[in-house]
């Protein structure tokens, strides 16, 4: 995926954002995971067969690096993130952890921020089939930025008797190598697409093992055969591809794929796998989300100023409710999303028989003070800080105390708000740099923590 596709994929991904919000009972979705926190982190998984009775997991990391800090050496600038993968029981009990570092160098400091670059990653663990919660956090060394994926999966089992298909792997790249690699299965290299979208028109790239096969020995032609479709979200068949038969090279088959999507509308489908085995009659099925993206879906050509009123007008994280996100989230298309949108801000319009929603106007107007007046690292705009947060959703402060505080001689600046009640908000500048963390607030929901002068360092 180039940059300029990741660009236009980020502005559609919030359809998986808080999609992993912990619930009383998990919810398994086999969807990629979008971080929290202020780096932006994709993250998504894989299972192959493994070691007798295990599962061989596959979790696949990709961050956009112009968030990243680097800093000069020997000629270049290097960064460096520390990744964290955790898997728990469904009891909250810890199964594994992997910890690995990532290392990264660019010449041109002004060519990567103004082109980027993205940062694959993969990491393998051998694990019992069930369903686990799984964590993937990622740190930004140098620019003390973290991001943190989480979610639900259940881990299938491939190990066994019976005829049975991998996960599909979805990928950004599909070739076939004759070195190792980072990303090389089985003599290709498979660069995986984290986010799973695709423009229509392009091709649908993917990779997959099939285990088990009954290899009939005195039978040349001993064969199975092996189709593919796409399902929208109605459950009708969009495009059905032609079924090939094949001869069976062994026991098992790796299995790479290449599927056209010219006439398809963008939208989430369902990429559904069928193979036969034409000597023991064996039937399985596989399938796996997959979203087209098409150049209709894209906005019009706007203005520098529209095209920042518009993505203000879509970020609703911190003033909508849960179930509000979630329906939000768990829609398909664009246009739906937009109409969602629309409902939404003529719902909370305090005024609305008038031409003017007074609260989308303050909302667009606290959105672009937050980005303007709230310090921000590279890569992360003032909206997404601590302060911006707070701005974005309580709006600006009744009253205001700044002063030097007495643990390490840093700033402290505390907002106070008068809203059915007396709530403070108190942001410290723990580093210095000018870029303030909330450590404790009166309001429900947020951190507690009245000793935070004791554990600030």
């Amino acid at each position: 995926m180039c940059l300029k596709k990741w660009c236009f994929t980020v502005a559609f991904v919030c359809l998986w954002a808080n999609a992993y919000a912990q619930e009383e009972t998990p919810t398994y979705r086999d969807l990629p995971l979008r971080s929290s926190g202020n780096l932006q982190v994709f993250a998504e998984t894989a299972a192959f067969r493994g070691p007798e009775g295990l599962t061989r997991l596959e979790t696949y990391t990709l961050i956009d690096a112009r968030q990243l800090q680097f800093v000069p050496e020997g000629g270049k600038y290097v960064s460096q993130i520390d990744f964290v993968l955790s898997l728990q029981d469904s009891a909250g009990g810890p199964i594994k952890r992997e910890l690995w570092t990532r290392n990264v160098s660019v010449e041109d400091i002004r060519e990567l921020k103004k082109s980027g670059a993205l940062v694959r990653d993969i990491v393998a663990v051998d694990v019992t089939p069930g369903p686990y919660k799984i964590t993937v956090s990622a740190e930004d060394i140098y620019g003390d930025l973290q991001g943190v994926c989480e979610g639900h999966i259940r881990v299938r089992q491939l190990d066994g008797p019976e005829l049975v298909v991998s996960d599909l792997e979805f990928a950004s790249e599909l070739q076939q190598v004759e070195e190792a690699g980072r990303f090389v299965r089985n003599g290709w290299k498979v660069v995986p697409n984290t986010t799973r979208f695709f423009r229509v028109g392009k091709p649908i790239q993917f990779y997959f093992e099939v285990y088990n096969f009954k290899v009939l020995a005195d039978d040349p032609n001993d064969s199975f055969v092996l189709g593919y479709s796409l399902i929208d979200t109605s459950g009708a068949v969009a495009k059905a591809y032609p079924a090939r038969r094949l001869l069976k090279p062994g026991e098992s088959v790796a299995k790479p794929e290449t599927l056209e999507t010219e006439g398809l509308a963008g939208g989430a489908y369902v990429l559904q796998i069928e193979l036969f085995d034409r000597g023991t009659r064996e039937h399985v099925r596989h399938s796996r989300k997959v979203f087209l993206v098409s150049d209709e879906s894209e906005a019009p050509q706007l203005t520098e100023a529209e095209q920042e009123q518009l993505q203000y007008y879509r970020d609703i994280d911190y003033i909508a409710t849960e179930k509000d996100l979630t329906l939000y989230e768990s829609l398909p298309t664009q246009m739906e999303k937009m109409k969602f949108l629309q409902t939404f801000w003529k719902k909370i319009d305090p005024s609305p028989g008038t031409p003017l929603n007074e609260r989308l106007r303050d909302h667009l107007m606290r959105m672009k003070y937050s980005d303007d007046n709230f310090t921000s690292r590279p890569g992360k705009k003032g909206a997404g800080t601590d302060k911006g947060r707070i701005y974005i959703k309580y709006g600006p402060p009744n009253e205001r105390d700044y002063a030097t505080s007495a643990v390490g001689g840093k700033a402290v600046d505390t907002w106070i708000y008068e809203k059915s009640g007396r709530y403070i908000f108190v942001f410290f500048d723990r580093r210095g740099t000018g870029i303030y963390e909330l450590v404790h607030s009166t309001m429900s929901g947020e951190i507690y923590n009245p000793e935070w002068q004791n554990t600030a360092f």
